[in-house]
């Protein structure tokens, strides 16, 4: 009956490892993009790979590498995205994910122009973070 219930304990505290990487150093603030934006500068492209069990964890791994640049920007649009299986895992993910995006600075990032709706303005959801527009928390 120990064995079991060791067994069951081990499992259920597994799957409490979901949702596990938060948000860091303001990358909560990051607008993502569903296609190239308009009228904002490319900075840089990253690659991130992460072995979690959560495809949002994994985005959200992604967005505090790219609050930890020096020079973060504050838009990004996933180029592509990928799982690789993990190699001799007993515990833990079987898969990683891989994700590429390209990172932007854009004047507004709360209303960004993408090529996909023909340059016109789609609004990002809206944070609850106080109505500040700056990922920085300058507000004027």
């Amino acid at each position: 009956m120990k064995k079991k219930f060791l067994i069951f304990a081990a499992l259920l505290s597994l799957a409490a490892c979901g949702g596990m990487i938060k948000n860091e150093n303001g990358s909560e603030f990051l607008t993502q993009l569903d296609a190239e934006p308009v009228g904002c500068t490319f900075l840089y492209k990253l690659e991130s790979e992460v072995s979690v069990y959560d495809a949002d964890d994994a985005r959200r791994y992604m967005e505090n590498r790219i609050a930890d640049q020096a020079r973060p920007g504050n838009a990004y649009w996933i180029t592509s995205q990928r799982t690789r299986p993990n190699e001799w895992v007993i515990f833990g993910p079987e898969r990683s994910f891989v994700l590429v995006a390209n990172v932007y600075d854009c004047p507004h990032p709360r209303s960004v122009r993408t090529a996909r709706d023909g340059g016109s303005a789609t609004l990002a959801p809206y944070s609850n973070y106080g109505g500040c527009n700056s990922m920085y928390g300058q507000c004027r």
